[in-house]
């Protein structure tokens, strides 16, 4: 669990308009919240490569918010939001490619300035908890009207089937869990829909060009 200490200093980290203003941040945080509580962590190999992802990950977007100073001032309480989630989402994230769809997130809410308070708790939940290959299945998949957990190919127009033991399988009880993914259980016969904050979802997580 992120400490209030932590919080602060991630503002620091987003709100700050300098590389060298955050270096002391990183340095702190780039280990993660475990490393701080069960110091002998960080004499595994693993805990270095995370605070060298994690490191590189802050200060590629402090380089980019930087970029962006009249932007930030203008930040809604929800855009924000955003923003300090993705931030705070990367001290727990060990994998590259979960880090630049937090990268992304972060540079796309900086123009999302039609989100909600409720769609910015709700898109902050999602995006820290799904995985790459979740990301991956909803930006491929979110143009069929549904999903259905079926053995093979199905009457229903537009809708994807997913067969039963496959991985893809376990990827939308994934998606139903983070709220992606809605309307019952992936039983057979069920179809599911794509919730209608995905739309939003996919803005922040896709491809983003500094």
């Amino acid at each position: 669990m992120t400490t209030p200490q932590d919080a602060t200093a991630l503002e620091k980290v987003a709100g700050s308009l300098t590389a060298q203003t955050i270096a002391t941040t990183i340095t702190a945080l780039a280990s993660g919240p475990l490393t701080a509580m069960l110091p002998i962590l960080t004499n595994a190999l693993a805990s270095q490569r995370q605070k060298q992802r994690v490191e590189a990950y802050l200060l590629e977007v402090s380089h980019i918010l930087e970029s962006h100073e009249q932007t930030l001032r203008d930040l809604s309480d929800a855009q924000y939001k955003l923003i300090n989630e993705a931030i705070l989402a990367s001290l727990q994230t060990t994998q590259a490619e979960k880090l630049a769809l937090l990268r992304n997130a972060v540079c796309h809410s900086l123009n999302m300035s039609d989100v909600d308070p409720q769609e910015a708790t709700l898109l902050s939940r999602i995006i820290r908890d799904i995985s790459v290959e979740e990301a991956m299945f909803v930006v491929q998949n979110f143009s069929y009207d549904g999903v259905l957990i079926a053995e093979g190919p199905m009457g229903e127009k537009n809708v994807l089937p997913v067969p039963p033991k496959s991985r893809d399988a376990l990827l939308v009880s994934g998606l139903l869990s983070l709220g992606v993914l809605t309307s019952g259980q992936p039983t057979i016969g069920q179809i599911l829909r794509f919730s209608g904050i995905v739309g939003k979802l996919i803005v922040l997580l896709r491809g983003y060009d500094a």
